[in-house]
């Protein structure tokens, strides 16, 4: 089974927290929650670190420590990020990330969340981008399956 880190930067009610975990092990995917709050970000940096193979599910700005994990520990597979916020600091290292990153956005066109969303996937060279019409955290929690049909296209084209 492959460990999928979930480091959302909102927190989830258990409903959905329980239909998405059970959608994900019954494809294959070990799922392991790292809560929101102040120490996310260093949980997140632990638990990849002890992960070889590991994939991330993050969002906002927690994406800047899932791909700084990536490039530290480069056994980070993918990188599935919803609605990454930009972070100038980032810029020099997004050539380097070998991690494939799947982007989820439900922005509107010429938004400042779109907008980060596109330069991240032009910076980094095995990145894709889905465009979502609504709530995409909420609709890949109760719809699981986009992500994991994403991870299997990710995964196959490897």
């Amino acid at each position: 089974m492959k460990k999928l880190l979930v480091a959302l930067h909102v927190p989830l009610d258990d409903v959905t927290e329980g239909h998405f975990s059970g959608r994900m092990v019954s494809a294959g995917f070990n799922v392991v929650y790292i809560n929101a709050g102040p120490s996310q970000e260093d949980e997140l940096d632990k638990i990849a670190s002890e992960s070889p193979g590991c994939l991330i599910l993050t969002s906002g700005s927690v994406i800047t420590a899932a791909l700084v994990d990536s490039l530290k520990y480069r056994h980070v597979g993918t990188v599935i990020a919803i609605n990454p916020l930009w972070n100038d600091s980032l810029k020099p290292l997004l050539s380097s990330v070998e991690a494939s990153l799947i982007i989820f956005t439900d922005a509107p066109d010429l938004s400042n969340v779109r907008m980060h969303a596109m330069k991240y996937h032009d910076r980094i060279a095995r990145s894709r981008i889905h465009y979502l019409r609504s709530n995409a955290i909420k609709t890949l929690l109760e719809h699981p399956d986009r992500i994991i049909k994403s991870l299997e296209e990710t995964l196959d084209a490897k």
